[in-house]
């Protein structure tokens, strides 16, 4: 599959509480195949190799396999062969919401390193955790990213995520990024969620 990649103008800004119950969803989705990948040094070779040779059936089995909900709920994956992305609904709403993690388009072709990956996902269980147990928490991150308010996203990001080499967060209507360096790695891995078409 080709890049994926989202377009951060034009249209109708999504709304608060949506967006915050399709972050809430999809950490809640994600957050056991992030546990798998940090804990299973096997299974995060097997989707490193999968991602980079484009086996998306294998990506799907290893994704049910981790995480029964994500496999149930998810509308689409992805992968560029640097990264993957996976659709989630947005309750309520005929919005899709895309999550997940890659090296960003431009930096080297078809590699996913296993360790960086373990490192990026276990630095955002807390994160995950937070967003599906505390709607307090994901109305609060939704709304300053409606308000483009990167200091308040920034804030509110690293109150969670407190490991893994965070080097940036970027936040906006129905977008959010944040960008890591894992040590030892040479590239970023960005962790990103956005609604589809936006």
């Amino acid at each position: 599959m080709g890049e994926k990649t989202s377009c951060r103008c034009g249209g109708a800004t999504p709304d608060i509480r949506s967006v915050a119950n399709a972050l809430r969803l999809s950490a809640h989705a994600m957050l056991p195949f992030y546990r798998k990948v940090a804990a299973n040094g096997r299974f995060a070779k097997r989707w490193s190799r999968s991602v980079v040779e484009l086996r998306l059936d294998d990506m799907k089995r290893q994704l049910r396999e981790a995480s029964p909900l994500a496999g149930r709920l998810e509308q689409g994956l992805g992968t560029n062969g640097i990264g993957y992305f996976i659709d989630y609904p947005s309750p309520g709403t005929q919005d899709a919401y895309a999550t997940g993690i890659t090296i960003p388009p431009g930096s080297v072709q078809f590699y996913f390193a296993p360790g960086a990956h373990r490192t990026v996902a276990a630095a955002l269980l807390p994160f995950c955790r937070a967003l599906a147990t505390d709607r307090e928490f994901a109305l609060a991150l939704a709304s300053a990213m409606a308000r483009r308010d990167r200091s308040a996203v920034n804030r509110l990001v690293r109150s969670c995520v407190i490991a893994g080499g965070l080097r940036a967060v970027d936040g906006e209507p129905g977008y959010l990024a944040l960008d890591f360096k894992p040590p030892g790695s040479k590239y970023v891995y960005r962790n990103l969620f956005f609604r589809e078409g936006l």
